[in-house]
């Protein structure tokens, strides 16, 4: 696996994936500060919010699946706190679609309430993701003043879980080459123990590796990206148009709705 399958569509070319990291980075910070001050009862608010993530993907050209796949793969985390929300708020509260008008409990509420934030905030934070090479977001949050260790951190994350994940996958192999898979499922999960054991000593081993040659390639500690960071006058209408864009869902769309 190849660390340019994470972010395949980063390197698109479209108005958004131009905008200056630093741009993106607080108006999705922004965006999320507004998604999560709506009240947990007004679910229905959070329908002009869905607008501007969408718009991000369409016009960056990124597919509006690939978002929702990602929320889906997410969606474990997240489903038992929903689901548990009913037992907790069982108060009656009026909700009226369209010319329907009903009763429903509070915790339902608050659990479509954290469903909606939550697959909005994701379909945000991808839209972010595709469209900004992860080096220039690293540059972004150093230019934040970010702790060094955690933008380190990310970054060599970035790099090298591809290298862990081709170990796994190695490992893996040789074991169905013995024939591991035709024995008890009693027996491979006793095995368990002593695969991830050999992935992490065989992780270190190439970690240490790794660490030689980029000490010997003149390393010091600070990673360097190929383009820089410029923000011009584009960048600060986008900033300005969503933050218009915010001001009208968090006043008066929040209000009719």
């Amino acid at each position: 696996m190849h660390h340019h399958h994470i972010d395949r569509y980063a390197q698109g070319r479209s108005p958004i994936h131009a905008l200056d990291a630093r741009a993106k980075i607080v108006a999705v910070g922004a965006y999320l500060f507004v998604l999560i001050s709506f009240n947990r009862y007004a679910v229905s608010a959070l329908a002009p919010m869905a607008v501007w993530p969408a718009g991000l993907l369409l016009v960056a050209g990124v597919p509006v699946r690939f978002a929702l796949r990602r929320v889906l793969i997410l969606s474990p985390f997240i489903l038992f706190l929903a689901l548990a929300c009913p037992f907790y708020d069982r108060a009656p509260h009026a909700v009226a679609f369209g010319p329907w008008q009903f009763t429903v409990s509070g915790g339902w509420l608050t659990a479509a309430d954290v469903a909606g934030k939550f697959a909005l905030g994701v379909i945000a934070l991808t839209a972010l993701m595709c469209t900004t090479p992860f080096a220039l977001l690293l540059e972004a949050l150093r230019w934040f003043r970010v702790p060094k260790l955690l933008v380190m951190q990310l970054g060599f994350l970035y790099r090298y879980l591809f290298v862990l994940m081709g170990e796994a996958m190695r490992l893996r192999r040789a074991r169905d080459f013995r024939g591991a898979h035709l024995a008890p499922v009693r027996r491979r999960l006793a095995a368990v123990g002593g695969v991830v054991g050999s992935l992490l000593v065989r992780t270190l081993d190439r970690s240490d590796r790794i660490h030689l040659a980029m000490r010997a390639r003149g390393y010091r500690g600070e990673p360097h990206a190929l383009k820089r960071l410029r923000f011009r006058a584009v960048d600060a209408v986008f900033l300005l148009g969503a933050a218009a864009y915010l001001a009208l869902c968090r006043g008066p769309l929040a209000g009719l709705l």
